[in-house]
């Protein structure tokens, strides 16, 4: 059994942070017992199985647009292939170039139909790079497109891992009042050392830690630790929606709590959402945010995920 102890000062993270957490972490041969205390809140413990934080601690594949374009050229060559006929050329813009398709043929309708299916196969195909990779296609309020981490898929598969972490909260806390659970809960991701996010729409999400990676590691940027706190949550409340509201730079968690008169709130698909911010370093309370935020929140300069 090997037992690794993490003694964090608090001060090194924020000076608006008042007490250290000591973090303990204890491996066994099939699980790892972590040990959290920041006073006054009791300590926080609970198993994680072994074979899962590996799955999700492993390197994960980084988003290429080189690799996408060649898994894309391939895809749509096996198409033409198939939907080679008398008279029709099919003719693919050089590697060096962006990627175009161009039909060429003596029957309009059949230049149409044979472009309209190979169309289709390189969306297909991007779609499922995205997919096998964990990428999402997302857009963001100007109309721009870039790809991110698929923060749904993630929290799903996850979530299951991290239904110890739910149960210990409910042992501490009970689960009948909503809004003291999800407040410890965001008070604990808080407390988890802050890495500041990349830029995401330059770097396809390349700083993001899955949930049981980031507790591994003992640190995450906002997405990572919004996704982390979405799931422990959900775990505890299945039937209340949850999303993720993103900012250019931020990324914050919006949850079907009930919000008291003074605190910030969404309205995403006709449902009125409590904002969380979870990521830290300095204590947020429930439905507050900085005042940068504030404004994109108002201006509804943000795209969002539901769960």
């Amino acid at each position: 059994m090997l037992k690794i102890l993490f003694v964090l000062n608090s001060l090194l993270w924020s000076s608006l942070l008042s007490a250290a957490i000591d973090v303990q972490k204890t491996i066994a041969k099939t699980t790892t017992e972590f040990r959290y205390q920041w006073p006054p809140e009791p300590e926080l413990s609970f198993q994680l199985d072994n074979t899962a934080i590996k799955a999700q601690s492993g390197s994960t594949r980084r988003y290429s647009t080189e690799l996408a374009d060649q898994h894309i050229r391939h895809q749509v060559l096996l198409a033409a292939v198939k939907l080679q006929q008398r008279g029709i050329r099919v003719q693919m813009s050089p590697k060096n170039l962006p990627f175009r398709v161009t039909v060429r043929g003596n029957e309009a309708s059949q230049v149409d139909q044979v472009q309209q299916q190979l169309q289709l196969a390189q969306q297909q195909a991007y779609d499922n790079y995205l997919k096998r990779d964990f990428y999402y296609l997302m857009k963001s309020p100007t109309g721009e497109q870039f790809v991110i981490p698929d923060h749904v898929r993630v929290m799903q598969q996850s979530r299951p891992a991290l239904q110890s972490i739910s149960n210990a909260f409910v042992d501490l806390y009970g689960k009948n009042n909503i809004r003291q659970i999800s407040g410890k809960i965001s008070d604990w991701v808080q407390q988890i050392p802050y890495q500041d996010l990349s830029n995401r729409q330059a770097s396809a999400g390349s700083g993001y830690s899955a949930p049981l990676k980031l507790l591994v590691e003992h640190g995450g940027d906002c997405d990572s630790k919004a996704v982390l706190y979405a799931a422990v949550l959900q775990n505890i409340f299945p039937k209340n929606s949850i999303g993720i509201v993103y900012f250019p730079d931020h990324a914050v968690v919006a949850a079907q709590i009930p919000p008291l008169e003074h605190e910030l709130t969404v309205t995403l698909q006709g449902i009125t959402y409590l904002v969380v911010d979870p990521t830290g370093p300095a204590p947020t309370k429930l439905g507050t945010l900085a005042q940068k935020y504030q404004t994109y929140l108002t201006n509804r300069q943000f795209t969002y995920r539901l769960f």
